[in-house]
């Protein structure tokens, strides 16, 4: 039987020692939380509901949205990216539906779980994450919720 190790154990133990990135070890795991009510929300419409600071590191985005409508679908990214975290996710039609970048889905069609795109993706400069609205319209007063964990240096 073999004995292996990550990157970073490899790193610690080589000679002379690699440091690891703060990001990755040890590091202070922070989060942010936002919601909005879609009242007013549209087709392509586009929400701000986090603000990282530059050289943040996104490690989970978790999206959660009341009963949208049979057709809507949301997307998570950012101005550069639409949906670096979060590809479309569609039929948001269930009360408390969550879909995370790690995690996957919960109560969604099968088949519509995200990938990690966007796990580890490092911001240079204050980026706002954007959740957009991509069909249907979301017309009555519903919940969208996002937590974003990410490190800092």
């Amino acid at each position: 039987m073999a004995a292996h190790k990550g990157v970073n154990i490899t790193n610690l133990d080589a000679t002379p020692r690699v440091p690891a990135s703060s990001e990755q070890v040890h590091g202070v795991l922070r989060v942010w939380y936002d919601t909005y009510e879609t009242s007013s929300f549209a087709v392509d419409d586009t929400v701000a509901l986090a603000r990282m600071p530059a050289g943040s590191t996104i490690h989970d985005v978790i999206l959660k949205a009341d009963d949208l409508h049979g057709s809507s679908t949301l997307e998570v990214g950012d101005s550069d990216d639409p949906n670096r975290f979060i590809s479309i996710v569609s039929t948001w039609n269930t009360a408390g539906q969550t879909q995370s970048m790690l995690g996957g889905s919960s109560k969604i069609a099968d088949g519509t779980t995200a990938a990690m795109t966007g796990v580890g993706y490092r911001y240079t400069t204050e980026t706002d994450i954007l959740v957009k609205l991509t069909g249907n319209n979301a017309a009555d007063a519903k919940t969208i919720s996002m937590w974003v964990y990410y490190t800092t240096d």
